[in-house]
């Protein structure tokens, strides 16, 4: 890191001269230019400390849709575009990148190159080119979370974010919803499915964080963020939410009774029942509707069933290569059927059919293997966690692979492959796995370097009694 701040000053340098030309010679407007003024000092700040970036990127992932999220560059891309590249400047300034070539980052790769292929055989190339745009930002993603979080402290730290974010996010929802501005509880990010499926994760976060942290003032904010997130919950009227969080607590539950966490446990099952008090008639109504709806085909979930009918004629009929990244959409009126023509303007709402459909069946299963690498690393934490009475990693490593089991319940019935969070758990799972694996290897070399110990019984009375020279 030596010679990074010199480089980077000299950048900084440039750029200011570079804004002063745009803003007297080409006479650029004045809040353009404040808005690449503050872009090149988060790039500047960011490329020193990219650890900060990561915190910011989890900010903007509870805000993203609250400003311009439907534009082609919206404050919130510029955002993350800014972490990335600053990321990728302090990779190209240290010339060291802190990414291990496995299975995972193969596949990895693999599963954008295939993006490009589809794109070339895309029904509307412009289209897939955005699309595969993004999937190219989403592998950015996975990769600086896998290479920037290194240690125990920083994941937990990682966790403490994404839970009081989350926190923060269903407050606001909250009040916009008892306030009469929403008709459920989905906050700025306007989206109540995709806030249940973060409130999950914040869950598991919450539960876990409390078990490592011996503070009091860090157990009482945890405590206290409970409640919030399970009225938060409930108030999204999410199906999918509540089918994720019935999941989700049996494995919390699981992990903190065999801690001896009984204290916790009961707490929290009162607080679920005082909580549903104050739950409203429409949610009984959608939590009794789950299994007909299921059964039947009915309401919501029947669209979608109707639209994976949908999906699956594409795969027939373009096996190779789909109809293109980002075009199902786009495809969706030469394939519809009967009443399915009512969805034309629904996306496919299953992950793994939609990527299948878009991308064929070759795109599909380097999805699914991306998918299995990301449990399998997790996995693999838990064990090394639990062979080297590392409890630290194995409940952080528990963090992930519940968050990851909650994400693929939430892509059965909604579009993750587009979730930022869902590509920033693929890079914790490898951090954590990279993490468990230096743990073994200093084990091991502790035990090496450690002295055999002599048994003593066998040995003769005069070899007890001998004076050590």
């Amino acid at each position: 890191m030596s010679r990074s701040k010199p480089v980077l000053f000299v950048a900084a340098m440039g750029y200011l001269v570079f804004l002063c030309i745009a803003l007297i010679r080409w006479h650029l407007a004045p809040e353009v230019v404040l808005g690449l003024t503050i872009a090149g000092i988060s790039l500047v700040i960011l490329s020193l400390r990219s650890y900060l970036g990561l915190h910011v990127f989890i900010l903007a992932l509870f805000i993203e849709n609250a400003f311009g999220s439907n534009e082609t560059i919206s404050p919130m891309k510029v955002v993350g575009m800014v972490i990335l590249v600053s990321w990728l400047v302090n990779v190209a300034v240290r010339r060291r990148t802190g990414i291990a070539l496995d299975g995972f980052a193969a596949v990895l790769l693999l599963f954008l190159i295939w993006s490009g292929v589809s794109l070339v055989f895309a029904l509307d190339t412009q289209i897939a080119l955005g699309r595969t745009f993004q999937y190219a930002q989403f592998t950015l993603t996975t990769l600086m979370f896998s290479s920037v979080v290194d240690t125990p402290a920083r994941i937990r730290r990682v966790y403490w974010s994404f839970a009081i974010w989350t926190t923060l996010s269903t407050v606001v929802a909250l009040v916009m919803y008892y306030l009469g501005m929403t008709p459920s509880a989905s906050g700025l990010l306007l989206n109540r499915n995709q806030l249940a499926t973060y409130i999950n994760i914040a869950i598991i976060c919450a539960y876990l964080l409390y078990m490592e942290t011996k503070v009091g003032l860090g157990r009482a904010v945890l405590i206290t963020s409970l409640p919030v997130l399970f009225l938060g919950i409930g108030l999204t009227f999410s199906r999918g939410g509540l089918i994720s969080l019935a999941v989700t607590l049996l494995v919390v539950w699981y992990r903190v009774a065999r801690t001896g966490g009984f204290i916790l446990l009961v707490g929290s099952i009162g607080m679920l029942g005082l909580l549903t008090y104050v739950l409203p008639k429409t949610f009984w109504q959608r939590a009794e509707s789950i299994a007909p709806s299921i059964t039947q085909q009915e309401g919501t979930f029947g669209s979608r069933v109707r639209l994976w009918h949908c999906a699956m004629r594409m795969v027939e009929d373009r096996p190779m290569f789909g109809v293109g990244p980002g075009n199902f959409v786009r495809a969706y009126p030469r394939y519809a059927r009967g009443r399915e023509r009512r969805y034309q303007a629904l996306s496919c709402h299953n992950a793994f059919i939609g990527v299948t459909a878009e991308h064929g069946l070759p795109g599909g299963a380097l999805f699914l293997l991306l998918c299995g690498f990301a449990i399998r690393a997790a996995r693999r934490g838990i064990r090394i966690g639990k062979a080297t009475a590392r409890t630290d990693l194995q409940n952080y490593a528990v963090v992930v692979e519940v968050s990851l089991l909650v994400l693929f319940i939430a892509g059965l019935t909604g579009d993750v492959y587009a979730m930022k969070c869902l590509w920033m758990f693929f890079g914790l799972a490898v951090a954590l796995q990279r993490m468990a694996e230096r743990a073994l290897t200093e084990n091991q070399a502790l035990a090496a370097e450690a002295p055999a110990a002599v048994p003593m019984e066998g040995l003769p009375s005069w070899a007890l009694a001998r004076s050590r020279q």
